[in-house]
């Protein structure tokens, strides 16, 4: 497709997102998706996604809330212009969520990837357990298969 390279390659989800801000196992391969976030893309529900799991950081300790809070601006910062509202998937992450049987919200991510005609790619096991054996299975890739 003409322009390809322009649009939209990858959505992405909290579980890539992260891993930018602390220290895990899949921040190297992460960080390949900072450096190409012109070609990623990903629903408003995210943010909520990503402020969650910084605060249970924040909660166990593990990470200060000044430096959550920093990694939080960041990432709204670095996801300027990458951002789908969630309202626009809606009602196709509805029709998602019931053939899977995942929530609405989580879905968001499959009505983008659909729309965009983007791999989803992500490391949150519940997202390759839903899909597996169904027509969703070829939308999803696994962060790990990048390293």
């Amino acid at each position: 497709m003409a322009g390809k390279d322009e649009q939209t390659r990858f959505v992405i989800d909290a579980s890539v997102v992260v891993p930018w801000y602390l220290e895990q196992s899949l921040t190297p391969i992460s960080l390949l998706f900072l450096q190409r976030l012109e070609h990623c893309q990903a629903p408003g529900i995210i943010s909520a996604h990503v402020s969650q799991v910084l605060w249970s950081y924040c909660q166990e300790d593990l990470l200060s809330g000044a430096v959550g809070a920093a990694a939080l601006r960041h990432f709204r910062r670095a996801m300027n212009h990458k951002i789908t509202p969630s309202e626009e998937l809606a009602d196709r992450a509805l029709e998602i969520s019931l053939d899977l049987r995942l929530s609405p919200p989580l879905c968001l991510y499959f009505a983008l990837a659909e729309r965009q005609e983007a791999d989803l790619v992500t490391a949150f096991q519940p997202f390759h357990e839903a899909v597996r054996g169904t027509a969703y299975a070829g939308m999803v890739t696994d962060l790990r298969s990048f390293l």
